[in-house]
């Protein structure tokens, strides 16, 4: 009797440590499962990804161009997809349409801010939703870079430096100049000023900037405020610094009895023609594909988990002038 009670014990342990094996197997199945299907979905999100793109204003010429180029770039891509949005002008608008990319779960938003402190709120609610964000074309203000995972395009503090060297070269080394700005607010043209204020110090403080009008990147404005600057200053200005294309300013200067040397940033086909032609002196090359390239890659790498090698990656920015404008090709 004890044999048998024995046996039966043996057998039903038996039964338990294989049912226990079985249970377990069963386990590492259903994990390496469910570790195989999250594999596949994150290898799907890296294969097919939405990029956002949030623009401050679509009916400046550089930021046309450059969505003229991103988009003709994701189109060459069957592995992305873009949403672009633009804020005309109004950075409510903008504030807006970042939550909105945030809301559809987009891969990545690409933010060319408006106003570089207004836009801040809008960077961190997006950051907060884990959804990467990379600067392009002009970057926030200090207190938003901690959203960030870098910043992609042309360094604005040093066009102005560049900007100021070309004056220089124009002008010499004393006289009075004024300055055709972009928005107020906008790190560009903060940016911009300073790098040029802060270059003159340096390589020639007799060049004083007397007064500046901002024209929101729209050339009947720049071509109105330097007439009016014209008529108040007259021949006292040696020289204007236009933050943007220059050839309204240089028409400007073309309709008044005065011979001032322009100076601007960009080098579109009107700009690369006014240096040719002699209606503006000089300028720095800004390509809208380089700018929309490198955004598009460095997205790609963040999106896929690797970190930039450098928060900074800014574009190549080449001086044009009379003397080497024949070799160059309009940014666009």
């Amino acid at each position: 009797m004890r044999q048998k009670l024995r046996v039966v014990t043996s057998i039903i342990m038996m039964i338990m440590l294989l049912a226990g094996c079985a249970a377990n197997e069963s386990a590492q199945n259903d994990e390496k499962t469910n570790e195989a299907n999250a594999g596949k979905d994150k290898a799907e999100k890296k294969d097919k990804i939405t990029i956002g793109l949030s623009e401050p204003d679509l009916g400046w010429p550089y930021i046309a161009a450059f969505v003229e180029e991103f988009n003709s770039l994701i189109e060459e891509d069957d592995k992305i997809e873009a949403i672009v949005l633009s804020a005309d002008g109004d950075i409510e608008k903008q504030v807006s349409d970042i939550s909105d990319l945030t809301v559809q779960e987009v891969d990545i938003i690409l933010v060319c801010s408006l106003d570089g402190e207004a836009v801040i709120p809008a960077l961190a609610q997006a950051s907060s939703s884990e959804i990467p964000l990379l600067a392009v074309s002009n970057e926030p203000g200090k207190d938003g870079q901690q959203y960030l995972e870098g910043y992609s395009g042309p360094d604005d503090y040093v066009q102005g430096e560049i900007a100021a060297e070309i004056m220089k070269e124009a002008i010499g080394t004393e006289g009075k100049i004024v300055m055709i700005e972009g928005t107020a607010g906008q790190s560009t043209t903060q940016l911009r000023g300073e790098g040029l204020k802060d270059k003159l110090a340096e390589i020639a403080p007799g060049i004083e900037v007397i007064d500046a009008q901002p024209c929101d990147w729209d050339a009947s404005k720049e071509k109105s405020a330097t007439s009016a600057f014209l008529t108040k200053y007259g021949s006292e200005i040696k020289g204007i610094f236009a933050q943007g294309g220059g050839d309204a300013v240089a028409e400007a200067v073309q309709a008044s009895p005065y011979d001032i040397p322009v100076v601007c940033t960009g080098c579109n086909q009107i700009t690369l023609d006014g240096i040719r032609e002699g209606r503006i002196y000089g300028t720095m090359q800004q390509s809208p594909y380089l700018d929309a390239k490198q955004a598009i890659d460095l997205a790609k790498k963040i999106v896929n988990g690797e970190k930039l090698e450098e928060f900074r990656n800014i574009i190549s920015m080449p001086i044009v002038t009379a003397e080497n404008c024949k070799d160059v090709e309009a940014d666009f």
